[in-house]
């Protein structure tokens, strides 16, 4: 039985590309989830600029030019960018010369999203010296009004504290898995994106680190 992320790849992937001129995978070159988690605290990193993670999602780059769409995959083995079906086109919705990074999913009635958080470019401006919010604020302006039924939509990113809440509470068209940071720097040799251990939502509405018992020695 194929997995969700084969399911989810099959709907937005065409044709496997070995070599493309028209890209420099230098210049768009994102961090794929790390494996571990990193603790959330709430005196250093609530303006943190955060986004909640899809179940089973992966992060993907969409790559636009003036004639097509590309979809990367980060640190993938083997071939890892391809032309996207034509369900997917995007340069209606991104513009020509634009690279943006969103979450590739299936919502809650099996349909597969490409949920836009971050972009390295945007209608040819250049966005890899901003901050991290600079740099959301702009796919927000790009993306806010396309409907979130859309294939191709905006993903929400806010500060780390309130992400907190959504994880907890907002009803969403898919399961939240966790929390993750934008990256600071996207010019990193290895560039990665962080996962975060929520805190836990208890009585009033307060947000309190998880409390971790760790096992005794045997």
């Amino acid at each position: 039985m194929a997995s969700p992320s084969d399911l989810q790849r099959n709907d937005i992937c065409g044709i496997a590309i070995d070599l493309c001129v028209e890209i420099d995978r230098a210049s768009i070159n994102y961090g794929a989830l790390t494996k571990t988690y990193v603790q959330h605290c709430a005196s250093a990193d609530a303006t943190k600029i955060s986004t909640l993670v899809p179940r089973d999602g992966e992060i993907i780059t969409m790559i636009t030019t003036a004639t097509d769409t590309f979809v990367l995959f980060p640190n993938n083995h083997g071939s890892n960018l391809f032309f996207t079906r034509p369900s997917f086109a995007a340069k209606h919705v991104l513009g020509t010369d634009s690279v943006v990074h969103g979450w590739l999913y299936r919502n809650r009635r099996a349909r597969s999203h490409v949920a836009i958080f971050d972009a390295s470019r945007l209608n040819g401006q250049d966005m890899r010296t901003l901050e991290p919010l600079q740099r959301h604020t702009y796919v927000h302006q790009q993306l806010h009004q396309i409907p979130s039924s859309s294939l191709i939509h905006y993903h929400w990113s806010g500060h780390e504290a309130q992400c907190m809440r959504p994880f907890h509470k907002m009803k969403m068209d898919f399961d939240v898995m966790c929390i993750a940071r934008l990256m600071d720097d996207m010019t990193a040799a290895c560039p990665c994106v962080q996962r975060v251990l929520p805190c836990l939502l208890v009585a009033n509405g307060d947000l309190r680190p998880p409390h971790i018992v760790l096992p005794r020695p045997r």
